[in-house]
């Protein structure tokens, strides 16, 4: 019997270029122009996470579609460089765009975002269509060729009701899989009345604060992580600079944040607490030794323009550890 490849982390979901610009002497005013001292030209989104992982010494293969763009060959080339597997990319011949324009000022951020999904899904609504609940086929097909070869420990994605296909694939191929996942913003897909389902496939969460406020409806964040706790063994809430709150069989754990010089950019600072804290489950530490992990890598990620510039190898994390 020929032995599957392993791979210690699958990554689900969809990548995006970054444009990151900060050191804003003020927030743009119509009409004006204004320069700034800091550019970068990166890949975010869950690119972010992926690469963190890689960078820790994880074994990571990324499932995704790209297209026949610029930004879609960037992020294939990126991927190569920060060493996640491109093995599981499904290509297109056709232009799949997917960028954010990011601009950091006063230790936060705002975000204009384009993709060519993104775009067709909202002409498909306009017009009574499926809207963003769909999985896509190909990476239905993709996945599916993929668990006949490749062998997985975990798996990190978005929670959103398109996953549920994949998930269902997942653990019926492999039900002992940790499954991890994070919430991107939305407040349509959070409130969805599907997400419940969705969290309860998993085995960890880790939303930031607004996102968990708007998918529980709570009043507090300690409220909103009790909340999720009932739907998933292992509930975090990223507090920024206070840290993470958990809730884990009924106990509440804070671990601050680790303590940083100067916060030159937050973009992906919640992606790199995921890579952290994924590797800390993956290593077999306890809750709290895998939070601090996460907040390592997220703390420090934001020392630094993008979301990995500046996150720590796997010697570096232990020895901050």
């Amino acid at each position: 019997m020929t032995q599957k490849r392993h791979f210690d982390v699958l990554v689900i979901g969809s990548a995006c270029v970054d444009l990151v610009f900060s050191g804003l002497p003020h927030w743009p005013i119509l009409g004006q122009e204004i320069y700034v001292d800091q550019f970068a030209i990166s890949v975010g989104a869950i690119f972010n996470t992926a690469a963190t992982l890689s960078r820790l010494g994880l074994q990571v293969g990324l499932l995704s579609e790209l297209g026949n763009d610029f930004c879609s060959r960037y992020i294939f080339e990126e991927l190569g460089k920060a060493g996640v597997s491109r093995e599981l990319i499904v290509s297109h011949d056709y232009p799949l765009r997917s960028l954010s324009v990011c601009m950091a000022y006063e230790g936060e951020r705002g975000f204009v975002s384009y993709s060519d999904k993104h775009a067709s899904k909202a002409v498909a609504e306009s017009e009574g269509r499926a809207g963003s609940e769909q999985p896509s086929p190909f990476l239905l097909q993709k996945l599916q060729q993929a668990l006949e070869v490749y062998d997985f420990d975990a798996a990190f994605t978005y929670a959103d009701p398109a996953k549920l296909a994949y998930l269902t694939l997942l653990q019926a191929c492999k039900p002992e899989m940790k499954t991890f996942f994070d919430t991107g913003w939305g407040a349509e897909c959070l409130s969805n009345a599907e997400m419940c389902a969705v969290i309860r496939r998993g085995d960890y969460i880790m939303p930031n604060q607004a996102e968990a406020i708007v998918m529980t409806g709570a009043q507090t964040i300690e409220e909103a992580v009790v909340t999720l706790a009932k739907l998933v063994p292992t509930a975090i809430a990223k507090v920024g600079a206070r840290g993470v709150i958990a809730c884990q069989q009924g106990e509440m754990l804070h671990v601050p944040a680790y303590p940083i010089r100067e916060v030159v950019d937050t973009t992906g600072a919640g992606d790199a607490f995921n890579g952290g804290f994924i590797y800390g489950i993956l290593k077999g530490y306890p809750l709290a030794q895998a939070l601090r992990c996460g907040t390592i890598c997220g703390s420090l990620s934001t020392t630094a323009l993008s979301g990995t510039a500046a996150v720590p190898t796997v010697e570096q994390l232990e020895n901050f550890l």
